[in-house]
């Protein structure tokens, strides 16, 4: 097959990838800021390791359907307001904990939280997509994604500091500030692309009404896209794990200080190094895909892989003996980075007119584990009595196993190119007969 000659992103759409890069490292630092202030908020708020649990899931009550409706709703109105609009909500929910001195009120603003961060990723994925050549999308969207991952480690530091000098509740309302800077910035140069942008919403119903639902439930129903559902399932496991626990494990059981310069190292660099790593591995398998013209050896084949050294680390962090050990693994395990490229394979077999719509409901059901995960290593924790090393080791296990289940399957089972064939085998008949 003959090579595929390499395509530019425009100046603006790197402003763009750019500006949802922010976006979304401000959104999962909003998630991360949780469990840096875990120790502390337990304490103030005498909450048992359920309780912290629950509290931690509870952001993912309202995620799934959230996401399901505003990101079909911005097929409809823009992804410029809706992103607009959401960021400026999670402002001014992180705004309000600052007030927050009971566990009833603490869990009410992590589940508002959580219906407004539900529709952002999937809402930012169909806002870079119309910007981004077909052969530069997995290094495109994993910039977009470089954000989820490299939030937490930029803000970690400044973060913990806050925590530690001033107390947990300024570092809440640091991050309301910085959510609404970006909105501000995000209504002067953000802009939809010009040929959605430009499009009336009477335009805008006929294309909806075209490829109506009873086309797209098969592509959500098809054995690609429901098994790379499974395989975004698996990482949000465990990021949700990283999210809410892993600054606890560090302290509980490897008896690390907030101080600590491992302790910092343990809550930064997994998300550095994974960031570099959405970032190589987008462009290593859009260059893949270059050469080869297939989804499955250049994005099918390394997600797996991905997902299978995920599984390996995770299990040996909590198996070492030591603290160092521990750091290491945790940084090691490429949580995330296979996201872009799973999120590249829906691109391509989804209707381009509910892209949006397609992409809210893989996320909503993808991130289900944010609500579970959580809640399930609480639960699990506590169930080990005085035993809290050996809870989370169980606990730890489980998400390793989750992972090398999922990696397999999904490598048995998720074939993108012939669906993309087919639904493009489809457009060329619609095509014809219109």
């Amino acid at each position: 097959m003959q090579k595929k000659t390499r395509t530019r992103i425009s100046p603006y759409s790197w402003v763009l990838i750019l500006l949802l890069l922010a976006l979304g490292a401000i959104n999962f630092a909003d998630k991360a800021v949780l469990g840096l202030a875990a120790v502390p908020i337990i304490k103030e708020l005498h909450l048992s390791p359920a309780q912290y649990g629950l509290v931690s899931g509870s952001l993912f009550w309202l995620y799934a359907l959230s996401s399901v409706l505003v990101t079909a709703w911005s097929d409809r109105i823009g992804t410029k307001k809706v992103l607009a609009l959401l960021a400026t909500g999670w402002a001014i929910v992180q705004l309000a904990t600052v007030f927050v001195f009971t566990f009833p009120a603490l869990l009410l603003t992590r589940i508002v939280l959580g219906a407004g961060e539900g529709p952002s990723y999937a809402t930012s994925v169909a806002a870079a997509t119309p910007w981004l050549p077909s052969d530069r999308r997995a290094f495109g969207l994993g910039i977009v994604t470089f954000g989820s991952v490299i939030g937490p480690a930029l803000f970690a530091p400044i973060l913990t500091l806050l925590i530690a000098m001033v107390g947990w509740r300024l570092a809440f309302a640091f991050l309301g500030g910085i959510g609404l800077l970006w909105v501000i910035l995000w209504l002067l140069v953000g802009r939809e692309h010009p040929e959605t942008g430009t499009m009336s919403l009477q335009t805008t119903q006929v294309e909806h009404s075209r490829i109506s639902w009873s086309q797209v439930r098969p592509i959500l129903f098809s054995r690609t896209v429901l098994f790379t559902i499974l395989a975004v399932f698996g990482l949000y496991w465990a990021s949700a794990l990283y999210l809410s626990w892993n600054p606890v494990y560090l302290v509980t059981v490897r008896h690390l200080r907030l101080s600590d310069p491992l302790y910092l190292a343990g809550i930064t660099l997994p998300y550095i190094v994974g960031g570099i790593g959405l970032i190589a591995f987008g462009a290593l398998a859009d260059s893949l895909f270059r050469r080869t013209g297939s989804h499955r050896r250049s994005y099918v084949y390394l997600a797996t892989a991905l997902l299978l050294v995920s599984a390996l680390c995770v299990y040996l962090a909590v198996s070492v003996p030591s603290a160092v050990g521990s750091v290491l693994f945790f940084t090691l395990a490429p949580i995330g980075v296979a996201i872009p490229l799973l999120v590249t394979i829906i691109t391509a077999v989804a209707p381009v007119a509910h892209r949006g719509a397609v992409l809210g409901i893989v996320v909503a059901v993808s991130t289900l584990p944010g609500l579970i995960a959580p809640s399930v290593t609480g639960v699990v924790i506590q169930s080990a009595g005085k035993n809290v090393e050996g809870g989370f080791h169980n606990a730890y296990l489980l998400t390793s196993l989750l992972l090398l289940g999922v990696g397999v399957v999904f490598l048995a089972c998720a074939r993108p190119d012939d669906e993309h064939l087919e639904e493009k085998r489809k457009r060329s008949v619609v095509g014809l007969h219109s």
